[in-house]
């Protein structure tokens, strides 16, 4: 279901109460606001802003009314059943009428993007303290790259046609296997499926994606012998990102799946420039993350950050535990071990967030634009993986276990980076009663 998450909702106010109770359903917390809404007393953080728009005027309207109660720019999200010239400040389009699953996922995506782009923008701020040469993040170039996937049948044919026709590359693979060997082979920028009479097949293609990381985010479209309800939500359900029903014409084709290339592109991009921020002066060299003293900087950033924007955002501290007695480790079995679970601990987080080794068995984690239950899963699944891992001692026949302890901390607007690393520090011995209520 993901993340608790508040949003903006404009439109007509009939249209939006079937959205907002589906939307609702998923999670997402909706505000619905007018052209003449009054600004807030309070300043409150969201996450996204969803337009149900006739007209570009509607559109227009809608950013304004966001802009009254937002002190950040959203990702917003148009949804109107012709694709006008949309203003710049729109992130995505979908096609209406869309159930809520397909919205909901939509939302979540782009918060996400917006926060790995806000999050390099900062990041690459501070790498330049470190005395970073200046770099630049190549772009994305060249035509958009799709993959079609399925039988050769007359859609694919007009596929191919207006694909080619709008600058994009098709790629066909008419298997499963080939559509993998394809995927691994070089980045795909979308996916569209041919589930025509052969439903189980796409479906099956669709999730082993969304379980693959390194295809998690590229969007998938399929193609559907007719818009029926129930198997939409299940498609949606198996991380489908639009339906192309059949009788769609050529240009909503195009717009919807350029819509989705789009944003894969601006994710990319934002990867790579995340992944140039990894540079030998911020970068412990012994556990591959970042430094302790590149980590303070950032987190003082992210502070200040989070008191301009009111979003919320957590540190994590995991404290690894070597076995005691006769299973306890000799001192390079240790170490070795710590380095591997920092390994673990770098691929285990999002590309947004940073970790850094701030003592010998302690590592600290830094998690913008996510509140404490969303910090607490993300240790409990680090925990539960360093749990399961068996690290090699000096005798091979012995492998041993680390056990890693955890706390949170929600920062707060005055507190410095030094001053909230302490206090989560200190939960880590802190009782129970005493944690809860700090």
């Amino acid at each position: 279901m993901g993340r608790t998450l508040d949003v903006l909702m404009f439109g007509a106010s009939d249209r939006l109460s079937h959205l907002s109770s589906g939307l609702e359903a998923l999670s997402l917390h909706c505000r619905s606001v007018r052209a003449d809404s009054p600004a807030p007393i309070k300043s409150r953080y969201w996450a996204a802003g969803v337009i149900m728009a006739d007209t570009a005027d509607d559109v227009s309207a809608g950013l304004d009314a966001f802009k009254r109660f937002a002190h950040r720019d959203l990702p917003v999200i148009v949804l109107s059943h012709d694709r006008f010239e949309l203003d710049p400040r729109v992130d995505s389009w979908i096609h209406d009428p869309a159930p809520a699953i397909q919205v909901a996922a939509r939302i979540r995506a782009l918060f996400r993007l917006h926060a790995m782009e806000d999050i390099a923008r900062r990041r690459a701020d501070v790498t330049a303290l470190y005395g970073r040469r200046p770099f630049e993040i190549e772009p994305i170039e060249g035509d958009p790259q799709i993959l079609y996937v399925g039988q050769a049948s007359p859609r694919f044919m007009a596929l191919q046609h207006v694909m080619e026709d709008s600058g994009s590359e098709l790629t066909a693979a008419f298997s499963s296997y080939s559509a993998f060997d394809y995927l691994h082979e070089r980045p795909f920028d979308a996916v569209v499926l041919n589930a025509e009479g052969q439903t189980d097949f796409a479906f099956t293609i669709s999730s082993a994606m969304r379980r693959n990381a390194r295809l998690y985010h590229t969007p998938v479209l399929l193609l559907s012998e007719c818009d029926n309800r129930d198997s939409a939500e299940e498609a949606y359900a198996r991380g489908v990102s639009d339906i192309l029903p059949r009788g769609v014409d050529d240009k909503d084709v195009r717009d919807r799946v350029h819509a989705l290339t789009r944003e894969r592109r601006r994710r990319r991009a934002a990867k790579a420039a995340l992944d140039a921020c990894r540079d030998t002066r911020t970068l412990d060299h012994e556990t591959g993350l970042f430094h302790a003293g590149f980590l303070t900087s950032h987190l003082q950033d992210l502070i200040q950050m989070s008191k301009d924007t009111h979003s919320p955002f957590c540190v994590c501290v995991l404290q690894t535990l070597l076995p005691d007695g006769v299973d306890a480790p000799d001192e390079t079995s240790a170490e070795k071990a710590r380095r591997q679970f920092a390994s673990m601990l770098r691929h285990l987080l999002r590309s947004e967030d940073a970790a850094a080794r701030f003592e010998h068995d302690t590592f600290i984690a830094v998690l913008p634009f996510t509140d404490h239950v969303g910090v607490e899963q993300v240790a409990s699944r680090v925990s539960a993986i360093a749990d399961c891992t068996a690290f090699e001692s000096d005798d091979p026949l012995h492998p041993f276990r680390l056990t890693v302890r955890t706390a949170a901390s929600e920062a707060r607007p005055d507190e410095t980076a030094e001053a909230l690393i302490e206090r989560t520090l200190s939960r880590l011995n802190a009782p129970a009663s005493s944690v809860a209520a700090s």
